[in-house]
Parts: structure tokens; C-alpha cells; sequence
């Protein structure tokens, strides 16, 4: 026994329990201070995180708060929740890389807590540190909450939809006013979920209730959701942004209905079809560490855990992972983020289940922990005998050292977690899991993630001068960078580039030159300009004779001025 736990031990019970609660405010306290530090000042990436700070970015240079734009064209692909929240973000705090992720991080920082609040609720403190835990260290949640893009704020939306949904049946004996609350707040986040990212948040929600509703008959379940009020706010919410934008935009509801929502489910014309196990594969690595026991618990959790007409909360979970899991694998249109819904009932589903926390889906998680912490080290150490590209010898060279010293703290660690484990002690074990996956996925965002040659025009831009930047019409030639438009602070002209910018492009034809020649012709008319392009392109154009004078290159890209 360390000195530690002999000196703890010792303590009265009061004076243990109240040193125990400082010590998880004090590791609370620190893992929030660096999750959210960890966004400070890191290189936006192409395209999701260039996108999605941009578009707030134009909302409050424009003004317009019902057309998004992006690169100064309508973009109607989503709907405007979250480039509301970081608009007004960007007016309080001002533009940043950290402002732009901040509804992102938080929305990843709320889930857990939700998690948190549900299983101390319902199953005890004990159930709900686990879920948190569970939660906070799995790989994708972890990744997705560092990243920004649209789907974990949709997913904390209905992530606490669901919360609220589970409190207001474990009310049905309440006061009224106490149920008609938790009623309220389901039908209101709803309707936030469906201003994040449309009509899935609708499907999901009302195909999960009425599966549960049917195989566990309880019909009780409807009775105290349904509520004119209810259906009322969800109409007030959500309705007047898609008049005011379909009035303003005449081809909208056809364009967002049945293109973006219909067809890209439907069909492969997004083009981002996989195999129909996809989903499958993305979450057996998206929970590492704990696979086994999320397994454990998805494949048991069907059973029933209260009697038919009751309210089951388990099984809800359970129904909740398995829809969302099969109602995006048998869409045409796949991306890894799309099953992010999944893991909070997962995680709180198998932190409530204590046949799925045995001690050998622990020793399964610790092996994986000292064999990946391991592997890591490895790779940094052979990387240039497998590989000569240069950004990846740099990303590696910026981890190597502390991924070398993580590795020898993870192995005690692991050791540590063994003997946890062995002595009885699994809630120890698996904090201890949890803390060193932190440290290290924390570790490869604060090295890696730097890496602004990855996929980031962050040094490109900032070798333009400013200037002329300012005043300099910007030209991308058959590459488009979403990040560059965020950090040159300017919209450009998209040269010979099918994107999905080609909808608001119909209505603003002049952002675009359908073709090089053209561009060649319109650049030697100007006195001033700016133009990014490939390598490639650039070496091409320069044997033509086309007056060019280089500003900048990284290692995918030129910027060259008019003169």
C-alpha cells in the first residue's frame, strides 16, 4: 500500500471522504483547464474546421443572420444553430481558432457532465463517475470534441433531449410542475437539434420513442411527452428560420429538403459511400479503451430490466445505440462523425450495467493501453524506415518525446490498473484507464495537431502581406483551402472548382471563373491581385509566361501576386 492510501486510510471517515472530494474536484478542475486549452492556438483544419469558423465569421461581417455564407455564397447545407452561437462567440471574445471551436468543446464538455447528472440520478454517484469516465476517454468523442465541426454540438442536443426525456418519466409521480418542466426542455431541445442539423434529429428521436414504446407497451411514455404546449415551442423554435430563409432564398426547400436530406441519404450523390459495416468498424475504435466492456453492454442491453408498461430507461439506451447505429449504416452518405449520438447512452448504458465491468474486459483495456502507448513510442522511434514524406517525419519528430516518456508512464500505469484490478478494486482500474487515454490523446493534439503542414493554410496565409490582402482581389485556382478565406480574413474568386459552393453560386455567378484560361485573361487586366494554386499549377503557368511574383509557398501550395 502506498504512503497515500496508508495516510488515507488512517484519516476518520469524514476527513477521507471530504480529502476524496478534493481530489476529484482537483482532477475535474484540471482535466477541464486542458481540455480546453488544449484548442488554444491551433491551425484550423481543411475543410470541416475552415468551414465552420468562417461562415460565423461572414454572418457578423455581413450581417445576415438568416443566410449563412461561405467564401460570400449562400450555404444552405445546415442549418444555423451553431454559426448563431459562434457568431455571437466571435462578438463578445473576438475571432480566434479557440473562439471558433469553443460550442464545440463545450458541447463535448457537456455531455459529459449530462452523462454524469443521469446515472447519479438514476443509478448512484458511482454509476455516473464511471459513465463520465467511459465517455470523456473514448477516442472518437475525445477527437470530435478537439475538432470542430457541427455534429457534437447536435450530438449534446440530443444527447440532453434524451436526458430530459428520461426525467420526465422517472417524474411521473412528481409534482406536475416538476414534470411538465422536464417535458418542456425535451420539446425545446429538440428543436435546437433540429436548427444544428435538420430533419435527423426529428427521425432519430421520434423512431427511438415509438420502438420503445411498442416493445416495452409503455404507453404512459407518449402521454406524459405529448402536449400541445410542447408541439407549440417546437413550431415557435424552429419554423421562422425556414420561412424567412426560404423567402429570401427562393430554391431552398427543395435544395435543403429533398438534396440534402433525401438524395444524400438515398444516394450516393454526396459521395462518401462505404460498406454497410462502416459504422461498425468506426465505433469498434472509436470507444477504445473500453470495447469490451461497451460490447458487454450493447450486447445485452436489449434485456428487459422492469416490468412491460413500465418505464425501463435501460432498454431506451439500448434501443437509442442500436437506431442511430443502423439508421446511419443503410444511408448511401457515411462520414465517422454521423454515429457520435451513439456514445453517451453507450457509455451511460454500460457504466449501469456491472456484468459488463468484469475483470476481464479490465484486463483487455489495460493490455490495450500499454500495447498502444508502446506502439506509439515504436513508430516515433522507426518512422524513417517506413516512410520519407516530410510532413509526416515532422508531425512524428514534434510527438517523439512525449510520447516516449507517456509510454513509460503508461506502463505503470498499466501495472498499477493490473493489481487494481486483481485486488477487487475495479472503479480504481478504471480511472486509472481513463487518465492515462486522457493524457495521451491530449498529448497527440498538443504535438500533432500543431502541425500546420497537415492540413491548414494557417502559415500560407500569413506569409501574404496584409495590405495587400486588404484591399487585392484573391484568386484560388483549382484548389480551394477552406481554411484561407478564416485567416486572410477575405472571400475569393474559385477558379476552374466544383464544390459544394456550386448551389449559392447560381444566385452570385460572379464569385467564380468557370475555367484557367479565363482567369489567365482577367489576371493580366489587373494591376493588383492575388492567386493561390498548386505546385503543379504554378509551374505550369509560369512556363506559359503568365506574370507572377511569389509571396509564399508551403508544402502543398504557392501565393503569387500580379506584381
Amino acid at each position: 500500500m502506498s504512503s497515500v492510501s496508508r495516510t488515507a486510510a488512517a484519516l476518520p471517515v469524514a476527513s477521507r471522504l471530504r480529502l476524496q472530494s478534493l481530489l476529484a474536484v482537483a482532477a475535474v478542475a484540471i482535466f477541464t483547464i486542458v481540455w480546453f486549452a488544449l484548442a488554444l492556438n491551433r491551425p484550423l483544419a481543411h475543410p470541416d474546421e475552415g468551414r465552420y469558423a468562417e461562415i460565423p465569421r461572414e454572418m457578423t461581417l455581413l450581417g445576415d443572420w438568416v443566410t449563412p455564407h461561405l467564401n460570400g455564397v449562400a450555404y444552405l447545407e445546415k442549418p444555423p444553430l451553431q454559426y448563431w452561437a459562434t457568431a455571437a462567440l466571435y462578438k463578445f471574445f473576438g475571432e480566434s481558432e479557440w473562439t471558433s471551436r469553443l460550442c464545440t468543446l463545450l458541447s463535448a464538455w457537456l455531455n459529459v457532465v449530462l452523462m454524469f447528472a443521469l446515472g447519479r440520478r438514476l443509478w448512484g454517484a458511482r454509476t455516473g463517475l464511471l459513465a463520465a469516465v467511459f465517455l470523456a476517454t473514448t477516442v472518437l468523442h475525445f477527437a470530435m470534441g478537439q475538432i470542430l465541426t457541427l455534429d457534437m454540438a447536435f450530438t449534446f442536443l440530443m444527447t440532453a433531449m434524451l436526458c430530459a426525456f428520461c426525467m420526465t418519466q422517472v417524474t411521473r409521480d412528481s409534482a406536475r410542475r416538476e414534470r411538465n418542466l422536464w417535458r418542456t426542455a425535451t420539446w425545446l431541445l429538440l428543436a435546437l437539434a433540429v436548427l444544428t442539423k435538420g430533419l435527423a434529429a426529428l427521425v432519430i428521436a421520434g423512431s427511438v420513442l415509438t420502438i420503445y414504446v411498442v416493445w416495452q407497451r409503455d404507453w404512459a411514455a407518449l402521454r406524459t411527452l405529448l402536449s400541445i404546449p410542447g408541439i407549440l415551442l417546437f413550431a415557435v423554435v424552429t419554423m421562422p428560420w425556414f420561412i424567412l430563409v426560404a423567402r429570401a432564398n427562393p430554391g431552398f426547400l427543395h435544395f435543403f429538403f429533398v438534396e440534402q436530406h433525401f438524395q444524400r441519404y438515398l444516394t450516393d450523390a454526396a459521395q462518401r459511400v462505404e460498406p454497410w459495416w462502416y459504422f461498425i468498424w468506426i465505433l469498434s475504435v472509436g470507444v477504445l479503451p473500453w470495447l469490451p466492456q461497451m460490447f458487454g453492454a450493447f450486447a445485452g442491453g436489449w434485456r428487459a430490466n422492469t416490468l412491460r408498461g413500465q418505464f425501463d430507461v435501460r432498454r431506451l439506451l439500448w434501443i437509442w445505440c442500436v437506431f442511430v447505429l443502423v439508421f446511419f449504416s443503410i444511408s448511401n452518405s457515411k462520414l465517422a462523425p454521423y454515429v457520435l449520438p451513439v456514445l453517451p447512452a453507450l457509455a451511460l448504458l454500460t457504466a449501469c450495467r456491472v456484468e459488463s465491468l468484469n475483470a476481464r474486459a479490465l484486463q483487455i483495456s489495460i493490455g490495450v493501453l500499454a500495447i498502444f502507448a508502446l506502439s506509439l513510442a515504436a513508430y516515433c522511434l522507426v518512422t524513417e524506415f517506413f516512410t520519407r514524406y516530410p510532413q509526416v517525419l515532422d508531425a512524428v519528430d514534434r510527438a517523439a518525446t512525449a510520447m516516449t516518456i507517456f509510454a513509460v508512464v503508461a506502463v505503470a500505469v498499466a501495472v498499477f490498473c493490473w493489481r487494481a484490478a486483481q485486488a477487487g478494486r475495479p472503479d480504481h482500474a478504471i480511472v486509472g484507464i481513463g487518465s492515462a487515454w486522457f493524457v495521451v490523446l491530449s498529448l497527440l493534439f498538443a504535438t500533432v495537431g500543431h502541425d500546420e503542414s497537415l492540413r491548414s493554410g494557417k502559415s500560407l496565409a500569413a506569409q501574404i502581406p496584409v495590405e495587400l490582402a486588404a484591399h487585392a482581389p484573391i484568386f484560388t485556382v483549382q484548389t480551394y483551402d477552406q481554411t484561407l478565406p478564416f485567416y486572410l480574413q477575405r472571400t475569393m474568386f474559385m477558379v476552374d472548382i466544383s464544390s459544394e459552393l456550386d448551389y449559392g453560386l447560381q444566385s452570385a455567378p460572379g464569385k467564380a471563373i468557370p475555367d484557367v484560361a479565363r482567369f489567365e485573361q482577367t489576371w493580366r487586366e489587373l494591376s493588383d491581385g492575388i492567386a493561390i494554386m498548386s505546385h503543379p499549377t504554378y509551374k505550369r503557368l509560369h512556363a506559359q509566361g503568365l506574370p507572377m511574383r511569389v509571396l509564399g509557398k508551403d508544402k502543398r501550395r504557392v501565393a503569387v501576386s500580379r506584381r
